[in-house]
This record gives C-alpha cells, structure tokens and sequence, in this order.
C-alpha cells in the first residue's frame, strides 16, 4: 500500500488580505481563508495516484487551530486522514523553521512513499520548502513533473519532466518528494456528500509534545529570517481621456498628444529642429 502525503497551507483570501503594521505580518484571523490555490493541484495528483495505484492519502497543514478548516475540505475531496500541525512554539515560524517541524513530523511517521507540495503559497511564495525538505528527509525531490507512473512491485516511480530545455526520463526508488505545477490536473470539486463525511471524521494533532520537544524547534526566536516590513501592492489606475470629432480630427490629435511626449520620437525617429540647433 502506497503512503501518499500531501502538503497543504492556509492562507487568506487575496482580496481580504491585511498586514500588521508593528509586526509586519499578516493577519490571519477574522478573515476568510482558503486551502492555498497551488495545493489543491497536489491533492488532485494524491487522490488520483490512491485511485489508480491503491493506497492511502494523508493532508498535512501547519499553523493555528482555525486552519483544521482547510483540513475538513481536504477530507470532503477525498482524502483518508488529515493531521494539523499546531502549537505556540510552531508560531512565526519561517521555511527553514517550518521545515524542521515537517522532518520531525515525518521522522516520527516513518511510513511514507510520496510526499506532494504545491509549488509556492499566495502569502509568502518563497517556494523553498520543498527544496529545503528533501535535504532535510534526504529523499530526491523531483520538479516540472509532465506525466508519472508507479510500479509497486519494484518501488519505483517513472515520470517525465519538462525542464528549461531538456525533455527528461527519471527513474526512482520511493521515498520521493514531487512539487507539482499549477494546472498540471484539475482538481476536482467538493460533494455534498464528501462534506458530510469530512465532519464525521478526527484530525490528528501533533503538537511540539508530540515530537518529543526538539530543542532547534523555535519559530520566534530560531527563525533566521526577520521581516523587516510587508507591504500590499496598490494596483495603479492608468489615467485615460476619449477624444471626439471626426477620423481627421482625432489623428491630429494623437499626432500631437505623440509629440508631447515624445513617443513620435521613438516610433519614426524624427526629432525637432530646436534639438538639432
């Protein structure tokens, strides 16, 4: 039986999103969040691989206790079993701090063939986790991934990946870590009969007890990254004007409005006597 697991994050809704100002980071509760949009390409490939390969699919989330929510919607898509990662000491954590916490977790599971990541999440898009979890798990991590398949009988997974511009074949002993692309599968949409299960079933929570207390755990104060200041993009309003009066009347204008600013320039060449003087 294949031990697929997929690793998922909530986030805030884009357009409800808002920072901190003293701390600079976001604000995560009183505001909607959502299963990170990159995730759910991975627990459509999870689900899928259980489908076609037997076995069984795990979602795995980090963070506060609200974020069991995201794991209730992992469930009504069809996953087996979820587990929330949570407690004061997780908090604040940076890749490299919640890097440690995801080994510790999978050092204390020991069972695992697959592990699936999205490829970045919409609140930080670091994308480092990944990376920095197959060095941790000193397992391969395979990336761009095209198309993949699974021999049980000789632990292998066989997949084709896309990468710059080579075209490669990879052969693999599991474990494996996998970071799937957006759009590399659709994913499939929550029934009403998957939500009613989800609820009916536990989510398992490992807190800094359950992994015997590791003393390099520490998102505060061992994070090695300091934000110094986060900021919201403000999408700019470009300024427009219409301009009326016959096809004559308007070239005329668009000639002029050119040569204010100097695009007539840059499109023909010409420039004005007074430069040449």
């Amino acid at each position: 039986m294949i031990n697929i697991f997929v690793l998922i994050k909530q986030v805030p809704e884009t357009h409800d999103l808002q920072i901190n100002r003293a701390t600079g980071t976001i604000i995560r509760d009183g505001i909607e969040n959502i299963i990170n949009q990159d995730d759910l390409y991975g627990l459509e490939l999870g689900l899928s691989l259980k489908e076609k390969y037997g076995g069984q699919v795990t979602a795995i989330t980090m963070g506060p206790p609200h974020a069991e929510s995201a794991l209730r919607e992992c469930l009504a898509m069809g996953v087996d079993h979820a587990i929330l990662l949570s407690d004061p000491v997780f908090a604040y954590s940076d890749t490299l701090q919640t890097t440690l916490v995801l080994k510790e977790t999978f050092d204390t599971i020991k069972d695992y063939d697959i592990i699936i990541t999205g490829t970045k999440t919409s609140d930080s898009s670091t994308g480092q986790v990944p990376y920095q979890l197959s060095e941790a798990l000193e397992i391969p991590l395979i990336t761009d991934i095209f198309s993949l398949d699974i021999d049980n009988k000789n632990n292998l997974l066989m997949c084709h990946r896309n990468f710059g511009h080579e075209s490669q074949n990879i052969e693999v002993e599991l474990p494996v870590l996998l970071r799937i692309n957006r759009y590399f599968n659709e994913p499939r949409h929550v029934s009403l009969s998957g939500i009613k299960k989800a609820y009916s079933k536990e989510i398992e929570v490992i807190d800094y007890r359950c992994l015997n207390s590791p003393s390099c755990i520490d998102g505060r104060k061992k994070s090695p990254t300091r934000v110094i200041k986060t900021e919201k993009p403000e999408q700019l309003v470009r300024k427009k004007s219409f301009i009326e009066g016959t096809t004559t009347v308007k070239v005329k204008k668009i000639i002029e409005l050119m040569t204010e600013h100097g695009i007539e320039r840059i499109w023909t060449g010409s420039h004005s006597r007074a430069e040449d003087e």
